[in-house]
């Protein structure tokens, strides 16, 4: 969470920052541009025993260009519902009363910060590639089924990180839309669902537009 409230107050301070060259500026050329986005796509767990499943994203975003290169670092908060392939009890020893019918579902509540370079390859087409962190604030067992059989909801690890790639197109000066792929490089499995743990690692599919405000 360090990491984490480090670039929330990078965020708060740019913003604030921005904020006051406005009012005592009025017209003015910000050192770094600011806007916000919105978006969705499809998230898995590669190895992992879920299907794929549906992901909201919003945030803000900071850059920095200069000619055809930039720099760009988001905060993005995400919400999906990830539900296994079988029953939750599927991997376990079987025992009298246990639930073999319903599969588990959760809840993923997370933050992410991808930090980006940014290239130009033509007057409204950028390609952008880096790297993301990301942390799940909260993982809640939707239906019950996962926790009755093994007690806890740690389904997921807390951190995930991960490398990301897209494309940036400029739809006019204020409003951008993007595609972007990603591929999580830890293992983010926490669980007991597996009678042997396997790696799971994140992929994924991202469609999002953004406003520069600044």
């Amino acid at each position: 969470m360090t990491a984490l409230r480090l670039f929330s107050g990078f965020f708060l301070a740019t913003f604030l920052s921005i904020g006051s060259q406005a009012q005592v500026m009025g017209t003015f050329t910000p050192f770094l541009n600011m806007g916000v986005k919105l978006g969705g796509g499809f998230q898995t767990l590669s190895g992992g025993p879920v299907k794929a499943a549906p992901v909201a994203l919003g945030g803000i975003y900071v850059q920095k260009k200069i000619g055809r290169v930039g720099v760009r670092a988001e905060l993005l908060g995400t919400y999906s519902t990830f539900t296994t392939k079988n029953p939750a009890s599927f991997y376990s020893l079987y025992a009298p009363g246990m639930d073999t019918l319903n599969k588990g579902k959760f809840n993923v509540i997370a933050v992410s910060v991808p930090l980006l370079v940014e290239y130009q390859l033509r007057e409204r087409l950028d390609i952008v590639a880096g790297a993301q962190f990301g942390y799940n604030i909260n993982v809640s067992d939707a239906n019950g089924a996962y926790t009755s059989v093994y007690g806890n909801t740690d389904f997921l690890k807390a951190s995930d990180f991960g490398i990301v790639a897209g494309v940036e197109h400029k739809l006019s000066k204020k409003f951008h839309v993007g595609a972007r792929i990603l591929k999580g490089i830890n293992d983010v499995n926490g669980s007991k669902y597996y009678l042997k743990p396997k790696s799971w690692t994140t992929t994924g599919i991202q469609v999002s537009a953004s406003y520069k405000i600044f």
